[in-house]
């Protein structure tokens, strides 16, 4: 038996008491009108919205300048909500027609209000809120205090998405005390609702599972969790299980892969199709993937629901694989695979439709079997935990120790931070793990390029010097231009990858530890406090741990 997340159902508690999660303000009307040309007669005319309607007009007024209003889906899909808020009366019939301008321009001055308050002012409402807060940020379980993780309920927004997402420019409606399961211990007093109106959707008490409420996502129809925080105690030792996992996984990798080979070449269709899903898993950290209705859900795939539109077959046993993967982040990537695998490939496309399945024999549940038949609890998680985290460790026993001599003790850090960022750099781009380019990117760049251009020029006119310290500056500037190179180069290569999810979900962090021990680096360097506190089981590690 399993839990709503996929644990093993046992009792994780028997005490359990909360006070249920934290709603979102009630919207406030401003009664500000936007303007609409009426494509009959083109006359402007001021249109007052209902507060239903109003709230997301705001709420797109606040996005106004944003390059995702160019998007035709986000356009499309904002239009058919909002006009279902209008009513059968409105004069507003086209979106294209609409501007937002004035509610746009009342937000900016609510902003800069709040932006120009005095420090005291400041100061009255941050402690007003936190009073608010307080009760909601903890939970006692089994007689413990604990933090709660994220305790809010989002208020409505717009879906922003990433990738090619279907779903851009839905409304995320508001979420009501009846949308929402709360799990508590039998004994606890029930959390009171926002109003004595409204009801929760049902009160349960599920000693087997680990979040405290649960709601469905609006638009994604997903289950969504409030759960304790990650510095509590059943974060901790999920976070251990998960990575000693993926080390007991690499005791037993290369027989894994000696099996796995032999199945590749195997005179049964499924077990070939078995063996070559399991080397894409292994190799290039792919997810499982699973059967998806298009209609609903945005076109997501992982290996088994990989179509032969997917795969391109090129020369010298070249692969590209070019699919939107999970958050509808597009994965495309050329690699090369051994013969066997391009083998398998191309007699898995035979005669088959671009929109076929190219793995048509499996899916996820017998994929998952196969994985487990080589160690109970394997699955495509534990190989990408396992792969990240070696990955990691053979990026920073890259180190070369010499390149640190003569180096002052904030540029060794800098050096090592660098070396940090590139492996962790390497683990992102391996596990897909993408983020949008930053506008200011591009400044960025020119302004490291100018520091380097400053630096050359300050190295040329050091080499013509005749102070008796000649040689040493020289060294120091040809130092501070290798390293700021480095960070440029580290720079390129991340501008498009997010280090974070790696880096908190991904890699051991008792690698991190080791190697901050070993060369002195202080830990808030490397982990912020959230972090630092989650890993606190991780701290202990002696220097010379290796994953």
């Amino acid at each position: 038996m399993f839990t709503l997340l996929g644990g093993e159902r046992k009792k994780k508690w028997t005490t359990l008491v909360h006070n249920g999660p934290m709603f979102p303000p009630l919207y406030e009307p401003h009664n500000i009108p936007i303007s609409y040309i009426n494509p009959i007669n083109g006359e402007t005319q001021k249109v007052y919205l209902n507060p239903k309607a109003e709230e997301i007009a705001t709420l797109y007024a606040k996005i106004l300048g944003h390059e995702i209003l160019e998007n035709k889906t986000f356009q499309k899909n904002f239009w058919k909500d909002w006009k279902e808020t209008l009513g059968s009366d409105s004069p507003i019939k086209e979106l294209r027609n609409c501007d937002f301008y004035e509610i746009n321009r009342y937000y900016l001055n609510q902003k800069n209000i709040l932006i120009n308050l005095k420090p005291e002012e400041k100061e009255k409402i941050k402690k007003k809120k936190e009073a608010i807060e307080e009760k909601y940020q903890y939970c006692i379980i089994d007689g413990k205090k604990e933090k709660v993780g994220n305790f809010k309920i989002e208020p409505p927004g717009i879906f922003m998405g990433r990738g090619n997402n279907p779903n851009l420019g839905k409304i995320k409606r508001r979420i009501n005390p009846e949308d929402v399961i709360i799990n508590i211990g039998k004994e606890a007093p029930i959390p009171d609702t926002p109003s004595p109106n409204s009801d929760w959707k049902e009160v349960i008490h599920d000693e087997t599972a680990i979040w405290l409420s649960s709601w469905k996502d609006t638009i994604t129809r997903k289950n969504k969790y409030i759960f304790t925080s990650h510095e509590a105690g059943f974060k901790s030792k999920s976070d251990e299980k998960k990575f000693n996992r993926a080390r007991e996984l690499k005791k037993i990798i290369k027989k894994i892969h000696l099996n796995n080979n032999k199945n590749i070449d195997s005179t049964d269709e499924k077990t070939r199709q078995l063996a070559t899903a399991l080397y894409l898993i292994d190799n290039l950290a792919l997810r499982v993937g699973s059967s998806k209705n298009k209609k609903e859900t945005a076109d997501t795939v992982g290996v088994t629901s990989l179509r032969v539109e997917h795969l391109k077959l090129l020369e010298n046993n070249y692969i590209k694989l070019d699919f939107l993967g999970k958050d509808s982040i597009r994965y495309c990537n050329k690699v090369k695979v051994s013969q066997e695998i391009y083998r398998n490939l191309k007699e898995f496309q035979k005669d088959k439709a671009r929109k076929d399945q190219l793995f048509n024999l499996i899916n996820s549940q017998t994929l998952n079997e196969y994985l487990k038949s080589f160690m109970p609890k394997l699955t495509s998680k534990v190989f990408r935990t396992y792969n990240a985290s070696e990955t990691f460790q053979k990026g920073l026993n890259k180190i070369e120790s010499e390149k640190m001599e003569k180096l002052s003790e904030g540029e060794r850090i800098n050096f090592l931070l660098e070396l940090i960022n590139q492996a962790n750099a390497e683990v992102a781009i391996l596990c897909n793990h993408q983020k949008a380019i930053s506008s200011s990117f591009k400044n960025q760049i020119e302004k490291m390029d100018e520091r380097i251009k400053k630096s050359k020029k300050l190295l040329k006119k050091a080499k013509t010097s005749k102070s008796k310290s000649k040689k040493e500056r020289i060294e120091k500037i040809k130092k501070k231009i290798k390293l700021m190179q480095i960070k440029k180069k580290t720079k390129l290569k991340m501008k498009n990858v997010s280090l974070g999810t790696s880096k908190n979900n991904y890699i051991d962090p008792r690698i991190i530890i080791a190697f901050m021990k070993k060369y002195n680096i202080p830990v808030d360097k490397i982990f912020n406090k959230t972090l630092e506190n989650r890993f606190d089981w991780a701290m202990n590690i002696e220097n010379d741990f290796n994953f």
